[in-house]
């Protein structure tokens, strides 16, 4: 499953979207490379971020996964730096998963990141911007 990134200066965004099919192992592998190749570049530490899933076919996600991705994704959080992630979605069953994540991810130690999920880009955009 690809993800687009775009980093919107003038905001201090990171905006991510993912197309296609999602599975667990593709989402591990994407985070990874995010964190490594974006989130953890200098220029870009301070900046809040927004993942947009709409354009998600299929969710082949599991539990366990999510539980994965939640934990590998709070690594990369820096004490005294609060961010937000704000993630948007289109269907009943991709709010319920995002939903998971936010709690997975809250259970590190190292999290600080403030995570809401959002089926209207407006308002998603609007949070994160505050």
């Amino acid at each position: 499953m690809p993800a687009k990134h775009h980093i919107d200066n003038n905001n201090q965004l990171i905006i991510t979207t993912w197309e296609g099919e999602a599975c667990d192992i593709e989402f591990i592998e994407a985070i990874k490379n995010y964190q490594k190749n974006i989130q953890t570049h200098p220029d870009y530490v301070d900046f809040n971020e927004v993942v947009d899933f709409r354009k998600v076919t299929k969710l082949k996600l599991t539990n366990e996964g999510i539980k994965t991705i939640g934990t590998i994704a709070s690594t990369t959080d820096t004490q005294g730096i609060n961010k937000k992630l704000a993630l948007i979605v289109s269907s009943n069953l991709a709010y319920g998963l995002a939903r998971m994540y936010e709690a997975y991810r809250s259970f590190s130690k190292n999290a600080n990141k403030e995570i809401r999920v959002f089926k209207d880009e407006t308002e998603a955009y609007k949070w994160v911007k505050k």
